[in-house]
């Protein structure tokens, strides 16, 4: 398909330009009661007023001031991008990658409800319902709900040609890579302040979306019998000759000029949480399935890619900044422990 071995360059490009996060909060989140949790619904599942209310309160955070401290952010949805782009890439191929992101869309999903009004669960986007891996060029992907200029997060950019220079992997199935022209979501809407103030764009790239979400990709990540092997399985290895369901949504939507394919900033996509709800989803239920030993057990390597070396534990922690205080991955194995509190 393509001959791309650069996706961890990518990663430390992109890291490498990244703000670092000011000094982070030391103490643990406190553990407390998960009282009427919210659940967590798939897109197509919401009606209309609740896609509504959902799209409505992602775009309140884009007039509430940010408080990460992380240089160049402006509003608070910045403050999201600013936090995910300033730890890569040490979230990704990682034992703590899921419970990482897991921590990091309930911190985004608790601001939409405590600062913007939202009253539901943070929605999760089921690419696997709208993929077409036998027929991988078809463009039926695009034309799910997710995209609906009225009542989803709009459709694609507009068609620009990257430069050698910009299209590292020589994608060429490219469709877009400018500013999206429909929906809730066009520049004169929503602007991303990082890593340069400027609109959301997207490239769908059809092939990419189709084999890369592929429900036997699922089924196989599914199938995985414990913590380590299934986080492995879930971001696959660097390269795009070999489809990974965490490549679905992020370069089928972003491709190669989009957002959601730019691995430091991707979640100034607003489609990055639904994407990254849909891991977690996957994750909760595999929990399900062994929930006495999957809510004790974590595995995988501190630094990317490295399986010799040092492997995360139940105490080891992560931190997001001045947006949540630091939490160990035992805390973030239980989705109503306390550390967080919702469900699905």
């Amino acid at each position: 398909m393509y001959s791309l071995k650069l996706l961890v360059s990518f990663c430390l490009a992109s890291f490498s330009a990244a703000a670092a996060l000011p000094q982070t909060a030391t103490t643990s989140v406190a553990a407390a009661s998960c009282v009427n949790p919210p659940k967590r619904q798939e897109w197509r599942q919401l009606s209309l007023q609740q896609r509504k209310s959902y799209i409505d309160a992602v775009l309140c955070l884009t007039k509430k001031a940010a408080k990460s401290g992380v240089a160049g952010a402006v509003h608070r949805y910045d403050d999201y991008v600013a936090v995910h782009s300033s730890q890569t890439p040490n979230i990704h191929w990682v034992g703590h990658f899921i419970l990482w992101h897991r921590y990091f869309t309930a911190t985004f999903e608790k601001a939409l409800r405590e600062d913007c009004g939202y009253t539901g669960g943070q929605p999760y986007w089921d690419w696997s319902l709208d993929a077409e891996p036998q027929n991988p060029n078809s463009t039926r992907v695009f034309d799910s709900d997710i995209f609906n200029p009225q009542t989803g997060f709009g459709g694609n950019g507009n068609k620009i040609k990257p430069t050698p220079e910009q299209n590292t992997f020589n994608i060429t199935e490219g469709t877009g890579g400018g500013c999206v022209q429909t929906g809730p979501f066009v520049e004169t809407n929503f602007i991303i302040n990082l890593p340069t103030k400027g609109c959301l764009r997207r490239d769908f790239i059809p092939s990419i979306m189709n084999t890369f979400a592929d429900p036997k990709l699922v089924a196989n990540v599914m199938a995985q019998p414990d913590y380590t092997s299934w986080a492995k399985e879930v971001e696959g290895v660097p390269s795009f000759d070999v489809p990974d369901i965490h490549g679905s949504g992020h370069f089928g939507v972003g491709g190669v000029l989009g957002t959601a394919g730019n691995a430091a900033n991707s979640p100034g996509e607003p489609i990055f949480y639904l994407h990254h709800g849909n891991l977690d989803h996957l994750f909760w239920q595999w929990q399900q399935k062994d929930l006495k030993t999957r809510l004790n057990q974590v595995g995988g390597p501190i630094v990317a890619f490295d399986y010799g070396g040092q492997n995360v534990t139940l105490d080891f922690t992560i931190n997001l900044g001045k947006l949540a205080g630091e939490a160990t991955l035992k805390s973030l194995l239980d989705t109503q422990g306390g550390t967080l509190c919702y469900t699905y």
